[in-house]
């Protein structure tokens, strides 16, 4: 398989390289930074500068040493406190851009990363599979992002572009830089609080699970049009999942709160989601209602299987985290919010107005 990844120096995106290269497959990694992911993936890699801003450098990328087969669209803003300019963006018009240049360079099937956010709602989502219709769009415009852009590329899956899109829940894992780099500092700066006592199921997505069923995707046969929820399969209490991952990499005990009005929730979490430093304000907005999502497509479709030893995954990222030095170098090196002036930068390299 010759495949080209998207947004290849983030967490995903440089997972999915990793994964495809460990599988003998020849990769291109599109990025704004090569040194980054030079950093992050060894192996027999190429790269090539460029964004999803620009549909030419797309297919540019996916021509240059070879046609490929696939492009995973791993591209994408995962702080959910980015202004909704940048969100639109990347999420909406990167898609865009990239289903553009698919096209263009005769790409067989795209793989786009979305999120299970896309049915972030004031409900319980036990046991939510992908048919479920929303009565309103998704909470938050970080989710309403993800979701139109799962829909524009779903929408152009046909005879010659075949698309699928994956939907990982609370994504976790090693490598992680920009991800633990926030908790952290939500942590140090206001604590960690779970409501309802942290009685809630909370869905998690290994960052190997992800990656297994991103590769899955790419080669199933009635896998073109549809999106598919990919969790780990665990059935996790917010607080028994939330302590053992503070414990691990030492960070203060979490905050438990008895039962409050889902009313009142909700009006904490939109106070949060304006005023919050990083995502895990929204993490507890998120944490607020159980998810437990039905992967039983993914399973018939993709072939795909849950695996996650729980203790083992906690102890590897603990483990990673010592590696790098520790959280506060890990605070060191994670990248800074995206601003709207980046936007406006990057419609000025593309061309545009």
């Amino acid at each position: 398989m010759r495949a080209l990844v998207t947004g290849a120096s983030g967490f995903v995106g440089s997972a999915l390289c990793r994964a495809l290269l460990r599988e003998g497959h020849s990769v291109t990694a599109l990025t704004r930074e090569p040194q980054r992911v030079r950093a992050r993936v060894a192996g027999d890699l190429a790269v090539a500068e460029g964004s999803v801003a620009d549909p030419g450098q797309v297919a540019r990328a996916a021509l240059d040493h070879g046609a490929c087969d696939v492009i995973f669209h791993a591209a994408g803003i995962a702080d959910v406190d980015a202004p909704s300019v940048v969100l639109r963006w990347v999420h909406v018009a990167g898609s865009e851009n990239v289903v553009s240049a698919a096209r263009f360079a005769k790409v067989r099937r795209i793989v786009y990363l979305s999120c299970a956010d896309v049915s972030l709602t004031g409900e319980d989502r036990m046991h939510w599979d992908e048919k479920r219709v929303l009565a309103a769009p998704p909470t938050g415009p970080h989710a309403r992002s993800k979701l139109m852009a799962e829909e524009l590329m779903l929408a152009h899956s046909d005879e010659t572009l075949e698309v699928t899109a994956l939907r990982p829940a609370l994504l976790w894992g090693p490598d992680d830089i920009d991800g633990i780099s926030r908790l952290v500092r939500a942590v140090r700066s206001n604590g960690f609080t779970l409501y309802g006592g942290g009685r809630n199921i909370v869905a998690t997505t290994h960052i190997d699970n992800l990656t297994r069923a991103a590769l899955l995707a790419a080669v199933a046969p009635d896998a073109a049009g549809r999106p598919y929820y990919v969790t780990d399969g665990e059935f996790l209490e917010a607080r028994e999942f939330y302590t053992r991952l503070f414990s691990a990499l030492g960070l203060a005990p979490l905050r438990l709160v008895g039962s409050l009005p889902y009313a009142l929730l909700r009006a904490a979490a939109h106070d949060w989601l304006r005023h919050s430093e990083g995502a895990a304000r929204a993490e507890v907005l998120r944490a607020g209602r159980s998810a437990l999502f039905d992967v039983s497509r993914a399973v018939f479709d993709l072939g795909y299987e849950a695996k996650l030893e729980l203790d083992a995954k906690i102890a590897e990222l603990a483990e990673w985290v010592r590696a790098q030095g520790g959280l506060d170098t890990l605070l060191l090196r994670a990248r800074p919010r995206p601003a709207a002036a980046d936007v406006a930068e990057q419609v000025r390299a593309a061309g545009g107005d």
